[in-house]
């Protein structure tokens, strides 16, 4: 294995070095030729039987050439290079048909992954910032005889994180509209309800002071205290330093700000921008119908959890499932026909992911047609070019020699594929810098 490497690595290196070994190789067969060419003429013959003698013996230079080639270097990779070479140089000749197939291949490229992109980052990573989102889920209840998802209690929350071993956490998440007063400017802003463990298990780390201590979201308005955001922090505050501890008034209680989160984190609800986090303990003041963390009929909490590395859905699923039939077994007045389901973050019910679906559904759609139209458009144009060229062969004077009869069959076929290539990679390339420009024009739209 080791002699492979060093043979895999040899080649490798001989790549970068090919026009040295080339001066390398002329001057040792020109070498060897002068040397057969002397011993021929010691021999009696002449100059032109020795030379001739002496290339026959040697089997031909250019095919020594290619035998030495073939074990010195990777010839796949030296052949592929070569007809990349050829392309972009047919390319060149005709920079009009160049400049068209290009465009055609942009925009059906950079439309594709642009689309591709957004379905990402709305659907399968909707939340900047989050750490390891594939081990995400989102958590809901289920009624008997009602469809949909339903939200879950406190109580229960706190029972399926002691029973349950395959999570690594459980993240309350609840969205609400408040008003925001600092000083004497008042506003409507979005925040968010959460559980203590919320910015330490999405992996996300404030930038200015701490996030939620444990026991922050226990007791009764005990802890009126919250995160903002980075755009919070440089749009009301003026990016001050000196803001951990100043107060602000969210629904008419002062809460004093702890942290300040990185730039680029917008929480973890799809199609709004969270501009505060405060603690469970101030659900009251947030939310109708008084105080609920003790209330096992209060439905209210929308969570996510987070698996265990080498967890399936389908295992958690089961084990929670077992969990929520023996909470309906110990309070069948509250529990009764309730459920417990995990989703997919592209399927959560309580955001606006599954809205956005069929939306991203009729998108992929018109991209992947207008990918095909500019796909049809550059193969006509390749169909009219071999045309002309088929005509130019056609009506040329040459006779067809042995050399022009190999070259005529062959030399389109080789050369047609590194010239559609390398059209293309022009166009995947500028189709890649569209998609980066369009998906950074839409995070600065949400």
């Amino acid at each position: 294995m080791r002699e492979f490497y060093c043979v895999f690595l040899n080649r490798l290196a001989a790549l970068f070095r090919w026009r040295r070994l080339e001066d390398d190789l002329d001057a040792e067969l020109r070498s060897h030729l002068e040397i057969a060419i002397e011993r021929n003429l010691r021999r009696g013959m002449g100059p032109e039987q020795a030379r001739r003698e002496a290339l026959l013996d040697l089997g031909g230079v250019e095919q020594t050439k290619e035998i030495y080639r073939e074990h010195r270097g990777l010839p796949m990779i030296e052949t592929a290079l070569q007809d990349l070479r050829i392309g972009f140089r047919m390319l060149r000749r005709s920079p009009g048909f160049s400049s068209l197939a290009i465009l055609c291949l942009t925009l059906g490229i950079g439309a594709n992954a642009a689309v591709f992109s957004w379905i990402e980052g709305i659907l399968f990573r909707p939340y900047p910032a989050v750490i390891h989102q594939e081990q995400l889920l989102a958590l809901t209840g289920t009624a008997r005889g009602e469809a949909g998802a339903t939200a879950l209690s406190w109580p229960d929350l706190l029972d399926l994180q002691r029973s349950c071993t395959l999570f690594d956490s459980f993240i309350v998440n609840k969205i609400m509209g408040t008003t925001l007063s600092i000083g004497d400017r008042a506003e409507r802003t979005v925040g968010s309800i959460v559980s203590a463990n919320y910015f330490d298990a999405i992996g996300v780390h404030p930038i200015l002071g701490r996030g939620f201590e444990p026991g922050e979201d226990t007791g009764r308005n005990a802890h009126p205290v919250t995160v903002i955001s980075y755009q919070l922090w440089q749009g009301r505050f003026k990016a001050d330093p000196q803001v951990i501890g100043k107060t602000q008034r969210l629904n008419g209680v002062l809460h004093a700000i702890v942290g300040v989160t990185p730039e680029g984190f917008y929480g973890t609800f799809v199609g709004w921008g969270m501009q505060f986090w405060v603690p469970a303990s101030m659900e009251e003041i947030f939310e109708a119908g008084g105080y609920k963390l003790e209330d096992r009929g209060a439905q209210w909490i929308e969570a996510y959890v987070r698996l265990k590395p080498g967890v399936t859905r389908e295992q958690a699923q089961q084990e929670i499932s077992a969990v929520a039939k023996r909470l309906e077994a110990d309070y069948p007045d509250t529990n009764r026909g309730r459920g417990i389901q995990l989703w997919p973050l592209w399927q959560t019910p309580f955001n606006n992911a599954g809205t956005l679906l069929p939306t991203l559904e009729i998108m992929l759609a018109v991209v992947v047609f207008v990918l095909l139209i500019a796909c049809a458009n550059v193969g006509n144009l390749l169909l009219v070019r071999s045309f002309a060229r088929r005509v130019v062969e056609a009506t040329s004077d040459r006779r067809p020699d042995l050399v022009g009869f190999w070259r005529s069959r062959w030399t389109p076929r080789c050369t047609l594929v590194p010239s559609r290539a390398c059209a293309a990679l022009p166009g995947a390339g500028r189709g890649g810098h569209a998609s980066a420009g369009g998906n950074r024009l839409a995070r600065a739209s949400a």
